[in-house]
């Protein structure tokens, strides 16, 4: 039986599009293509780059990284919105869908940009308004019930509409509707879910944010992961990313400098990437690329 094989593509803005745009580019350059993945599973700016991946245009959309002709919507997160998220972390407790809840109302109760300016935004990233041919599924959570949920091409939602959906980040972007329920970003309780690689035999999630102060995160899925006999390896920004990122997510001026860091970093462990995911082996299990705990940040 052969292996089932997964890419977890986890949030982080602007920036860390092009981080995790340039880690793909890095593995592309050292001949590791994860585009044959049996699933591509995006949450926030990783619906963006799991794109790219399905659709084979990772080279393409790493070069614009680099382009001033870009449409982006500059902005930072308000200390009322950050309030408001430790608030909903501090609700939730331990069940994610109370957070979830908590968020979604955050969501429906501060002022944002349009909802026509940041579709704008989100079409000017995508290759195109159909869902490419991979298996690309897209994580968004309901703002009335906190659930998550996973889009995709037989969702009869438009790619578009999926994607701003799972960055819709609360408090800074506005709540996508779509098949009669409001949908906020996919990374609002787990800024990568790195936890959905349950069921697949290897898996390599490429994550600008590792997850939210005293909520779990992408280290402690890894554990679950290793602990039910999945090779998995998170890649997350060494000190050299953390820098190119800088503090701010949402900054489109650190788009450059976030992808070639993300492409340097991919190069550097593309092998370590490839024993994992090209062979059968007694690969190792739970390995964490590169990166220490740091403060975090919502993920768009």
């Amino acid at each position: 039986m052969s292996e089932r094989r997964a890419v977890i593509l986890g949030g982080g803005g602007v920036t860390g599009i092009a981080w995790a745009t340039g880690v793909l580019q890095g593995l592309q350059d050292e001949r590791v293509d994860l585009a044959a993945a049996d699933a591509i599973i995006g949450t926030s700016a990783g619906s963006f780059v799991g794109t790219y991946l399905a659709a084979g245009l990772v080279t393409h959309f790493f070069e614009a990284q680099f382009s001033d002709e870009v449409v982006e919507i500059p902005t930072v997160m308000s200390p009322e919105v950050i309030d408001g998220w430790q608030k909903a972390f501090a609700a939730g407790g331990d069940d994610p869908t109370l957070t979830g809840r908590a968020l979604g109302r955050l969501a429906l109760t501060t002022p944002t940009v349009s909802s026509h300016a940041r579709a704008e935004v989100v079409a000017a990233r995508l290759p195109s308004a159909e869902w490419p041919d991979g298996p690309l599924q897209m994580t968004a959570i309901d703002a009335e019930t906190g659930a998550l949920h996973l889009f995709d091409r037989e969702s009869g939602v438009a790619l578009v509409t999926a994607a701003a959906a799972s960055g819709a980040v609360p408090g800074v972007w506005p709540a996508v509707e779509a098949q009669g329920r409001l949908w906020i970003d996919g990374g609002s309780y787990s800024a990568a879910n790195v936890g959905l690689g349950a069921g697949y035999d290897k898996v390599i999630a490429i994550v600008p944010v590792e997850g939210f102060p005293g909520q779990r995160g992408a280290r402690d899925d890894l554990a679950d992961l290793r602990a039910a006999g999945v090779q998995a390896i998170l890649v997350v920004p060494d000190d050299r990313s953390k820098d190119a990122i800088g503090t701010n997510p949402f900054d489109p001026s650190r788009r450059a400098p976030a992808a070639e860091a993300g492409r340097l970093q991919g190069r550097k462990f593309a092998s370590e990437v490839s024993r994992v995911w090209s062979q059968s082996s007694e690969s190792p299990r739970g390995t964490v690329i590169a990166g220490q705990d740091s403060p975090q940040r919502p993920s768009e």
